[in-house]
Protein backbone atom coordinates (compact mmCIF):
# COMPACT_ATOMS: atom_id res chain seq x y z
CA UNK A 1 0.00 0.00 0.00
CA UNK A 2 1.81 3.50 -1.18
CA UNK A 3 2.22 5.34 1.66
CA UNK A 4 -0.24 8.27 1.99
CA UNK A 5 -2.88 5.55 1.60
CA UNK A 6 -1.33 3.55 5.21
CA UNK A 7 -1.81 7.06 6.42
CA UNK A 8 -5.27 7.66 5.48
CA UNK A 9 -5.78 4.24 7.02
CA UNK A 10 -4.21 4.55 10.00
CA UNK A 11 -5.67 7.97 10.99
CA UNK A 12 -8.89 6.25 10.00
CA UNK A 13 -8.69 3.22 12.06
CA UNK A 14 -7.86 5.60 15.01
CA UNK A 15 -11.32 7.64 14.98
CA UNK A 16 -13.50 4.66 14.74
CA UNK A 17 -15.20 3.48 17.64
CA UNK A 18 -18.46 2.17 18.99
CA UNK A 19 -20.74 4.48 21.00
CA UNK A 20 -24.04 3.46 21.73
CA UNK A 21 -26.63 5.25 23.03
CA UNK A 22 -26.61 8.77 24.61
CA UNK A 23 -23.41 9.81 26.72
CA UNK A 24 -23.89 9.11 30.69
CA UNK A 25 -22.63 11.10 33.26
CA UNK A 26 -20.75 10.19 36.45
CA UNK A 27 -21.71 10.02 39.73
CA UNK A 28 -19.47 10.73 42.71
CA UNK A 29 -17.26 7.34 43.30
CA UNK A 30 -15.99 8.65 46.37
CA UNK A 31 -13.20 9.86 45.27
CA UNK A 32 -13.94 13.38 45.77
CA UNK A 33 -15.20 12.90 49.60
CA UNK A 34 -11.83 10.95 50.15
CA UNK A 35 -9.76 13.66 48.83
CA UNK A 36 -11.59 16.66 50.66
CA UNK A 37 -10.97 14.86 53.98
CA UNK A 38 -7.62 14.08 53.12
CA UNK A 39 -7.03 17.52 52.44
CA UNK A 40 -7.78 18.64 55.85
CA UNK A 41 -5.17 16.71 57.16
CA UNK A 42 -2.25 17.33 54.62
CA UNK A 43 -2.08 20.38 53.24
CA UNK A 44 0.29 19.79 50.60
CA UNK A 45 -2.32 18.76 48.53
CA UNK A 46 -3.41 21.65 47.75
CA UNK A 47 -1.23 21.33 44.59
CA UNK A 48 -3.60 18.40 43.30
CA UNK A 49 -7.21 20.17 43.93
CA UNK A 50 -7.67 21.73 41.07
CA UNK A 51 -9.53 24.60 39.87
CA UNK A 52 -12.78 25.39 37.64
CA UNK A 53 -11.85 28.43 36.55
CA UNK A 54 -9.37 30.73 34.44
CA UNK A 55 -6.68 33.26 35.87
CA UNK A 56 -7.17 36.66 34.51
CA UNK A 57 -4.28 38.43 33.57
CA UNK A 58 -2.80 40.38 36.62
CA UNK A 59 0.59 41.76 37.21
CA UNK A 60 2.92 40.60 39.83
CA UNK A 61 5.37 42.16 42.39
CA UNK A 62 8.90 41.73 42.09
CA UNK A 63 10.57 40.94 45.08
CA UNK A 64 14.51 41.28 44.07
CA UNK A 65 15.77 42.25 40.77
CA UNK A 66 14.82 41.01 38.05
CA UNK A 67 17.35 40.78 35.56
CA UNK A 68 17.66 43.85 32.36
CA UNK A 69 17.71 41.67 29.68
CA UNK A 70 14.88 39.14 30.35
CA UNK A 71 12.03 39.96 28.53
CA UNK A 72 9.99 37.23 26.88
CA UNK A 73 7.21 34.74 27.99
CA UNK A 74 6.89 31.48 30.13
CA UNK A 75 4.18 29.48 28.68
CA UNK A 76 3.61 26.14 30.86
CA UNK A 77 0.85 23.81 31.02
CA UNK A 78 -0.38 21.02 33.30
CA UNK A 79 -3.41 19.28 34.62
CA UNK A 80 -5.56 22.03 36.01
CA UNK A 81 -9.32 20.60 36.85
CA UNK A 82 -9.71 17.44 38.38
CA UNK A 83 -12.90 17.45 39.65
CA UNK A 84 -16.13 18.16 37.38
CA UNK A 85 -19.37 18.23 38.86
CA UNK A 86 -19.31 15.38 41.90
CA UNK A 87 -16.72 13.43 39.84
CA UNK A 88 -12.72 13.65 40.46
CA UNK A 89 -10.61 11.69 38.09
CA UNK A 90 -8.39 8.81 39.32
CA UNK A 91 -5.35 10.21 37.92
CA UNK A 92 -3.14 13.47 37.94
CA UNK A 93 -2.53 13.23 34.07
CA UNK A 94 -6.13 12.93 33.56
CA UNK A 95 -6.91 16.87 34.77
CA UNK A 96 -8.08 19.12 31.85
CA UNK A 97 -5.31 21.21 30.83
CA UNK A 98 -4.73 24.95 31.32
CA UNK A 99 -1.58 26.80 30.19
CA UNK A 100 -0.50 29.56 31.69
CA UNK A 101 1.52 32.75 30.55
CA UNK A 102 4.34 34.98 32.64
CA UNK A 103 5.23 38.03 30.73
CA UNK A 104 9.28 39.28 31.75
CA UNK A 105 8.01 42.89 30.13
CA UNK A 106 11.24 45.68 31.09
CA UNK A 107 11.13 44.71 34.85
CA UNK A 108 7.51 43.76 34.35
CA UNK A 109 5.96 40.68 35.01
CA UNK A 110 2.13 39.37 34.68
CA UNK A 111 0.48 36.43 34.89
CA UNK A 112 -2.63 35.00 33.51
CA UNK A 113 -3.65 31.51 32.98
CA UNK A 114 -6.40 29.62 30.63
CA UNK A 115 -8.43 26.32 29.79
CA UNK A 116 -7.25 24.96 26.72
CA UNK A 117 -10.80 24.36 25.34
CA UNK A 118 -10.77 20.82 24.14
CA UNK A 119 -13.82 18.94 22.93
CA UNK A 120 -14.35 17.27 25.89
CA UNK A 121 -13.15 20.15 28.33
CA UNK A 122 -16.38 21.48 26.24
CA UNK A 123 -18.81 19.12 26.23
CA UNK A 124 -18.26 18.54 29.68
CA UNK A 125 -18.64 22.02 30.72
CA UNK A 126 -21.76 22.38 29.28
CA UNK A 127 -23.32 19.51 31.39
CA UNK A 128 -21.00 20.24 34.23
CA UNK A 129 -20.16 16.64 34.66
CA UNK A 130 -17.76 13.96 33.55
CA UNK A 131 -18.67 12.09 30.39
CA UNK A 132 -15.62 10.54 29.11
CA UNK A 133 -13.45 7.87 30.28
CA UNK A 134 -9.56 9.15 30.29
CA UNK A 135 -6.24 7.95 30.29
CA UNK A 136 -5.71 6.65 33.92
CA UNK A 137 -9.92 7.23 34.94
CA UNK A 138 -12.16 4.00 34.03
CA UNK A 139 -15.80 4.13 35.26
CA UNK A 140 -18.62 2.00 33.69
CA UNK A 141 -20.57 5.28 33.79
CA UNK A 142 -18.14 7.31 31.59
CA UNK A 143 -18.31 6.93 27.50
CA UNK A 144 -15.34 5.37 25.61
CA UNK A 145 -14.32 8.35 23.31
CA UNK A 146 -14.73 7.79 19.21
CA UNK A 147 -11.10 8.96 18.50
CA UNK A 148 -7.84 10.25 20.37
CA UNK A 149 -8.99 13.39 19.40
CA UNK A 150 -12.62 13.26 21.14
CA UNK A 151 -10.98 13.12 24.61
CA UNK A 152 -7.89 14.98 24.33
CA UNK A 153 -7.13 16.97 27.39
CA UNK A 154 -4.48 18.86 26.25
CA UNK A 155 -2.03 18.69 29.55
CA UNK A 156 1.36 18.17 29.18
CA UNK A 157 3.11 21.10 27.47
CA UNK A 158 3.60 23.69 25.23
CA UNK A 159 5.13 24.58 22.50
CA UNK A 160 5.90 27.89 19.67
CA UNK A 161 7.46 27.35 16.21
CA UNK A 162 6.90 29.32 13.08
CA UNK A 163 5.25 31.83 15.33
CA UNK A 164 2.02 29.35 16.50
CA UNK A 165 1.38 28.13 19.92
CA UNK A 166 0.88 24.19 20.50
CA UNK A 167 -0.53 23.07 23.58
CA UNK A 168 0.19 19.21 23.61
CA UNK A 169 -1.01 15.99 24.67
CA UNK A 170 0.31 12.66 23.40
CA UNK A 171 -2.80 10.68 22.15
CA UNK A 172 -3.93 12.97 19.28
CA UNK A 173 -3.09 16.42 17.56
CA UNK A 174 -1.72 19.32 19.47
CA UNK A 175 -4.38 22.28 19.94
CA UNK A 176 -3.71 26.05 18.47
CA UNK A 177 -3.60 28.39 20.44
CA UNK A 178 -3.75 32.72 20.39
CA UNK A 179 -0.63 33.35 21.46
CA UNK A 180 -1.47 37.27 23.29
CA UNK A 181 -5.04 35.85 24.98
CA UNK A 182 -4.22 31.87 25.12
CA UNK A 183 -7.78 31.48 23.56
CA UNK A 184 -8.08 27.95 21.57
CA UNK A 185 -8.35 28.07 18.34
CA UNK A 186 -8.90 24.45 17.12
CA UNK A 187 -7.00 21.48 16.49
CA UNK A 188 -3.56 21.19 14.42
CA UNK A 189 -2.95 19.38 11.70
CA UNK A 190 0.01 19.20 9.97
CA UNK A 191 -0.94 17.50 6.54
CA UNK A 192 -4.98 15.93 5.65
CA UNK A 193 -3.77 12.31 6.11
CA UNK A 194 -1.92 13.00 9.17
CA UNK A 195 -4.53 15.04 10.73
CA UNK A 196 -5.53 12.77 13.98
CA UNK A 197 -2.67 11.01 14.73
CA UNK A 198 -0.43 10.52 17.53
CA UNK A 199 1.69 13.45 18.37
CA UNK A 200 3.92 13.43 21.00
CA UNK A 201 4.10 15.98 23.85
CA UNK A 202 7.91 16.28 23.62
CA UNK A 203 8.96 17.61 20.39
CA UNK A 204 12.67 18.41 20.24
CA UNK A 205 14.19 21.05 17.84
CA UNK A 206 17.26 20.78 15.87
CA UNK A 207 20.13 23.08 15.29
CA UNK A 208 18.46 24.00 11.89
CA UNK A 209 14.90 24.95 13.42
CA UNK A 210 13.58 21.12 12.47
CA UNK A 211 10.95 20.13 14.52
CA UNK A 212 11.12 16.56 15.10
CA UNK A 213 8.34 14.77 17.34
CA UNK A 214 7.07 11.45 17.64
CA UNK A 215 3.60 9.46 18.44
CA UNK A 216 2.93 5.98 19.57
CA UNK A 217 -0.21 4.48 18.94
CA UNK A 218 -0.98 0.81 20.57
CA UNK A 219 -4.38 0.29 19.09
CA UNK A 220 -2.83 0.52 15.92
CA UNK A 221 0.50 -0.95 16.82
CA UNK A 222 2.85 1.21 15.56
CA UNK A 223 4.51 4.48 16.49
CA UNK A 224 4.64 7.71 13.73
CA UNK A 225 7.77 9.99 13.35
CA UNK A 226 7.56 13.74 12.45
CA UNK A 227 10.12 15.85 10.61
CA UNK A 228 8.77 19.48 10.16
CA UNK A 229 10.43 22.60 8.76
CA UNK A 230 11.31 25.54 10.83
CA UNK A 231 8.72 27.02 8.95
CA UNK A 232 5.91 24.94 9.97
CA UNK A 233 5.44 22.52 7.11
CA UNK A 234 5.84 18.36 7.13
CA UNK A 235 8.80 17.39 5.40
CA UNK A 236 8.62 13.74 5.81
CA UNK A 237 6.70 11.02 7.91
CA UNK A 238 7.49 7.58 8.89
CA UNK A 239 5.10 4.80 9.89
CA UNK A 240 7.42 2.18 12.15
CA UNK A 241 5.20 -1.08 13.08
CA UNK A 242 5.28 -1.65 16.48
CA UNK A 243 3.57 -5.32 17.77
CA UNK A 244 2.72 -5.06 21.11
CA UNK A 245 3.03 -1.12 21.22
CA UNK A 246 4.96 0.05 24.33
CA UNK A 247 4.63 3.84 25.91
CA UNK A 248 6.61 6.07 25.08
CA UNK A 249 6.63 9.84 26.40
CA UNK A 250 9.59 11.33 25.35
CA UNK A 251 13.11 10.43 22.45
CA UNK A 252 16.30 11.84 21.46
CA UNK A 253 17.90 13.62 18.67
CA UNK A 254 21.50 13.54 17.85
CA UNK A 255 23.65 14.98 14.98
CA UNK A 256 22.40 11.83 12.71
CA UNK A 257 19.75 9.98 14.36
CA UNK A 258 16.24 9.98 16.76
CA UNK A 259 16.44 7.47 19.35
CA UNK A 260 13.78 6.56 20.74
CA UNK A 261 13.41 4.20 23.96
CA UNK A 262 11.53 1.36 23.84
CA UNK A 263 10.48 0.48 27.45
CA UNK A 264 9.06 -3.14 28.19
CA UNK A 265 5.72 -1.28 29.52
CA UNK A 266 3.90 -3.07 26.34
CA UNK A 267 0.57 -2.47 25.55
CA UNK A 268 -2.58 -5.33 25.81
CA UNK A 269 -5.89 -4.31 25.17
CA UNK A 270 -7.24 -7.43 26.95
CA UNK A 271 -5.88 -5.83 29.91
CA UNK A 272 -9.13 -4.12 30.06
CA UNK A 273 -10.30 -0.92 32.26
CA UNK A 274 -8.34 2.16 31.61
CA UNK A 275 -5.87 3.40 29.06
CA UNK A 276 -3.22 2.95 31.67
CA UNK A 277 -4.74 -0.10 33.23
CA UNK A 278 -4.19 -1.78 29.16
CA UNK A 279 -0.09 -1.76 29.49
CA UNK A 280 2.13 -4.39 31.19
CA UNK A 281 5.16 -3.93 32.94
CA UNK A 282 7.32 -6.92 31.36
CA UNK A 283 11.10 -6.06 32.59
CA UNK A 284 11.66 -9.77 32.05
CA UNK A 285 11.57 -8.82 28.16
CA UNK A 286 14.47 -6.83 28.35
CA UNK A 287 14.51 -2.83 27.22
CA UNK A 288 15.03 -2.10 22.93
CA UNK A 289 16.06 1.11 21.54
CA UNK A 290 14.79 1.82 17.72
CA UNK A 291 17.36 4.19 16.29
CA UNK A 292 16.36 6.23 12.79
CA UNK A 293 18.48 8.01 10.55
CA UNK A 294 17.38 11.35 10.25
CA UNK A 295 18.47 11.47 6.44
CA UNK A 296 16.41 9.15 5.69
CA UNK A 297 13.29 7.76 8.25
CA UNK A 298 13.16 4.41 6.46
CA UNK A 299 16.30 3.33 7.85
CA UNK A 300 15.49 1.81 11.00
CA UNK A 301 17.69 -0.40 13.69
CA UNK A 302 16.75 -1.59 16.72
CA UNK A 303 18.57 -2.58 19.60
CA UNK A 304 18.46 -4.47 22.80
CA UNK A 305 19.10 -2.97 26.28
CA UNK A 306 18.19 -3.33 29.62
CA UNK A 307 14.56 -3.06 30.76
CA UNK A 308 13.66 0.51 32.62
CA UNK A 309 11.70 2.79 32.38
CA UNK A 310 11.86 6.40 31.70
CA UNK A 311 9.84 9.72 31.44
CA UNK A 312 11.99 12.16 30.07
CA UNK A 313 15.54 13.01 28.59
CA UNK A 314 17.96 16.14 29.47
CA UNK A 315 19.57 15.20 25.78
CA UNK A 316 21.51 13.30 23.62
CA UNK A 317 24.72 13.53 20.93
CA UNK A 318 27.27 11.28 19.69
CA UNK A 319 30.63 11.11 21.04
CA UNK A 320 33.91 11.12 18.86
CA UNK A 321 33.20 7.19 18.55
CA UNK A 322 30.09 7.31 17.42
CA UNK A 323 28.13 6.00 20.23
CA UNK A 324 24.98 7.54 21.31
CA UNK A 325 25.27 9.27 25.03
CA UNK A 326 22.47 10.99 26.72
CA UNK A 327 21.27 11.48 30.17
CA UNK A 328 18.15 10.49 31.94
CA UNK A 329 16.13 10.52 35.18
CA UNK A 330 15.82 6.37 34.77
CA UNK A 331 13.48 4.09 36.81
CA UNK A 332 13.38 0.56 38.09
CA UNK A 333 9.21 0.52 36.76
CA UNK A 334 6.69 2.85 36.59
CA UNK A 335 5.27 2.65 39.08
CA UNK A 336 5.41 6.34 40.22
CA UNK A 337 3.03 6.72 37.53
CA UNK A 338 0.70 3.50 38.15
CA UNK A 339 0.52 4.03 42.05
CA UNK A 340 1.67 7.54 42.93
CA UNK A 341 0.19 9.61 40.80
CA UNK A 342 -3.13 7.75 41.35
CA UNK A 343 -3.34 7.64 44.70
CA UNK A 344 -2.50 11.27 45.70
CA UNK A 345 -6.15 11.93 43.44
CA UNK A 346 -7.65 10.51 46.35
CA UNK A 347 -5.48 12.03 49.13
CA UNK A 348 -3.27 8.98 49.88
CA UNK A 349 0.71 9.45 50.27
CA UNK A 350 2.63 6.24 48.93
CA UNK A 351 5.93 5.51 47.97
CA UNK A 352 7.86 5.02 45.03
CA UNK A 353 11.41 3.06 44.09
CA UNK A 354 12.51 7.04 42.86
CA UNK A 355 14.77 7.60 39.90
CA UNK A 356 18.22 7.69 39.05
CA UNK A 357 19.87 10.40 37.14
CA UNK A 358 22.14 8.43 34.87
CA UNK A 359 24.90 8.76 32.26
CA UNK A 360 24.30 6.38 29.63
CA UNK A 361 26.58 5.27 26.51
CA UNK A 362 25.02 3.10 23.34
CA UNK A 363 26.68 1.94 20.59
CA UNK A 364 23.94 1.70 17.43
CA UNK A 365 26.66 -1.05 16.04
CA UNK A 366 27.56 -3.19 18.63
CA UNK A 367 24.57 -3.08 20.78
CA UNK A 368 27.06 -2.16 23.92
CA UNK A 369 25.05 -0.40 26.38
CA UNK A 370 26.56 1.19 29.74
CA UNK A 371 25.05 3.52 32.43
CA UNK A 372 26.61 5.72 35.71
CA UNK A 373 24.81 7.23 38.24
CA UNK A 374 24.87 10.62 39.34
CA UNK A 375 24.80 10.14 42.98
CA UNK A 376 23.78 13.76 44.06
CA UNK A 377 20.68 13.47 41.82
CA UNK A 378 18.91 10.33 43.11
CA UNK A 379 14.92 11.23 42.99
CA UNK A 380 15.32 13.89 40.36
CA UNK A 381 13.30 14.91 37.25
CA UNK A 382 12.69 17.28 35.05
CA UNK A 383 15.83 17.52 33.20
CA UNK A 384 16.51 20.67 31.38
CA UNK A 385 19.58 21.40 29.36
CA UNK A 386 20.71 25.06 27.61
CA UNK A 387 18.28 24.02 24.39
CA UNK A 388 21.12 25.50 22.33
CA UNK A 389 22.93 22.42 22.31
CA UNK A 390 19.90 20.72 21.28
CA UNK A 391 21.76 17.02 19.76
CA UNK A 392 25.18 17.82 20.71
CA UNK A 393 27.25 17.16 23.44
CA UNK A 394 26.07 19.75 26.69
CA UNK A 395 27.65 20.49 29.98
CA UNK A 396 25.48 21.10 32.15
CA UNK A 397 21.83 19.57 32.90
CA UNK A 398 19.55 21.06 35.71
CA UNK A 399 16.87 18.80 37.39
CA UNK A 400 14.43 19.42 39.97
CA UNK A 401 14.51 16.84 42.75
CA UNK A 402 12.71 15.40 46.07
CA UNK A 403 13.45 14.73 49.26
CA UNK A 404 15.64 10.98 49.77
CA UNK A 405 13.86 8.15 51.66
CA UNK A 406 10.13 9.50 52.30
CA UNK A 407 6.84 9.04 50.17
CA UNK A 408 5.84 11.29 47.21
CA UNK A 409 4.98 14.72 47.98
CA UNK A 410 6.37 16.49 45.25
CA UNK A 411 9.86 17.99 44.23
CA UNK A 412 11.33 20.99 46.54
CA UNK A 413 15.03 21.49 45.07
CA UNK A 414 16.69 22.96 41.79
CA UNK A 415 20.06 21.03 40.99
CA UNK A 416 22.11 21.95 38.18
CA UNK A 417 25.00 18.65 36.99
CA UNK A 418 28.47 19.99 35.87
CA UNK A 419 29.44 17.40 33.54
CA UNK A 420 32.63 18.49 32.43
CA UNK A 421 33.61 19.17 36.41
CA UNK A 422 31.54 16.45 37.68
CA UNK A 423 30.03 18.63 40.65
CA UNK A 424 26.25 19.66 41.41
CA UNK A 425 25.15 22.69 42.84
CA UNK A 426 21.64 22.76 44.58
CA UNK A 427 18.98 25.39 45.91
CA UNK A 428 16.46 23.61 48.88
CA UNK A 429 13.45 25.05 48.95
CA UNK A 430 11.25 25.83 52.35
CA UNK A 431 10.01 22.61 54.14
CA UNK A 432 6.09 23.99 52.75
CA UNK A 433 6.89 24.35 49.17
CA UNK A 434 6.67 22.23 46.58
CA UNK A 435 8.74 23.33 42.91
CA UNK A 436 7.84 22.74 39.51
CA UNK A 437 9.81 22.49 36.28
CA UNK A 438 12.64 25.14 36.24
CA UNK A 439 13.43 26.18 32.50
CA UNK A 440 16.81 27.51 31.70
CA UNK A 441 16.75 30.88 29.53
CA UNK A 442 19.74 31.57 27.94
CA UNK A 443 21.52 35.40 28.94
CA UNK A 444 20.63 37.35 24.57
CA UNK A 445 24.18 38.93 25.56
CA UNK A 446 26.65 35.69 25.70
CA UNK A 447 26.79 32.24 23.53
CA UNK A 448 28.52 30.62 26.73
CA UNK A 449 26.40 27.77 27.66
CA UNK A 450 24.84 28.07 30.51
CA UNK A 451 25.07 31.56 31.37
CA UNK A 452 21.74 33.16 31.92
CA UNK A 453 18.78 32.37 34.25
CA UNK A 454 16.57 29.35 35.27
CA UNK A 455 12.71 30.03 35.63
CA UNK A 456 9.96 27.78 37.21
CA UNK A 457 7.11 27.95 39.65
CA UNK A 458 6.85 26.85 43.08
CA UNK A 459 3.75 26.37 45.99
CA UNK A 460 3.84 26.75 49.17
CA UNK A 461 1.10 25.06 51.06
CA UNK A 462 1.40 26.81 54.19
CA UNK A 463 1.32 30.09 52.58
CA UNK A 464 -1.42 28.65 50.18
CA UNK A 465 0.26 31.01 47.38
CA UNK A 466 2.37 30.32 43.99
CA UNK A 467 6.22 32.08 43.22
CA UNK A 468 7.60 32.89 40.00
CA UNK A 469 11.07 32.15 40.48
CA UNK A 470 13.86 33.58 38.53
CA UNK A 471 17.47 32.25 39.75
CA UNK A 472 20.59 33.04 38.31
CA UNK A 473 21.54 29.80 36.71
CA UNK A 474 25.45 30.16 37.17
CA UNK A 475 24.87 30.18 41.21
CA UNK A 476 21.90 28.66 41.97
CA UNK A 477 22.83 27.92 46.03
CA UNK A 478 22.35 31.84 46.43
CA UNK A 479 18.48 31.36 45.58
CA UNK A 480 16.46 33.10 43.46
CA UNK A 481 17.58 37.07 42.24
CA UNK A 482 13.63 37.81 41.75
CA UNK A 483 10.90 36.39 43.71
CA UNK A 484 7.00 37.07 42.19
CA UNK A 485 4.65 35.53 44.64
CA UNK A 486 1.02 35.34 43.56
CA UNK A 487 -1.90 35.51 46.26
CA UNK A 488 -3.18 32.59 45.17
CA UNK A 489 -2.69 28.66 44.21
CA UNK A 490 -1.63 27.41 40.86
CA UNK A 491 -1.92 23.53 40.80
CA UNK A 492 0.66 21.65 40.11
CA UNK A 493 1.83 21.09 36.29
CA UNK A 494 4.07 19.84 33.65
CA UNK A 495 6.10 21.44 31.35
CA UNK A 496 6.62 24.72 29.73
CA UNK A 497 8.98 27.04 27.02
CA UNK A 498 10.53 30.14 27.25
CA UNK A 499 10.24 32.61 24.57
CA UNK A 500 12.28 35.59 24.08
CA UNK A 501 10.51 39.00 22.77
Amino acid sequence: MERRQFLQSFALSLALGTVTGSPLLAANDRWKDDFAAALKQKPWLIGYKGVNSNFEKVSLKVKGTLPERLNGTLFRNGAAQHEVGDFRYHHWFDGDGMVQAFNFNQGQVTHEGRFVETNKFKQESDVDAAVFQTFGTHDPQLRSARSADEVSVANISVIKHNGELLALWEGGSAYRLDTDSLETLGLKAWTDDTAGLPFSAHPRVDQDGTLWNFGYAPAFGALVVYRISPQGQLVDRAVVPMPATPMVHDFLITENHLVLILPPYNFDASNGGSFLDSFEWQPEKGGRALIINKNDLSAQKIVEIPAFWVFHFANGFEDSNGDICFDAPLYQSPDIMTSVFTEVMRGNEVASQGSELMQCKLNPLTGAFEMNAVAEAIGSEFPRIDQRRQGQRHGFTTLMKGVEGEAYRGLNQVLRVDHDNQSTEAYAFGASEMAEEHVFVPDPASDKEGQGWLIGTSLDFERNTSSLNVFNAERLADGPVAVMEMDYVIPLGLHGNFYAS
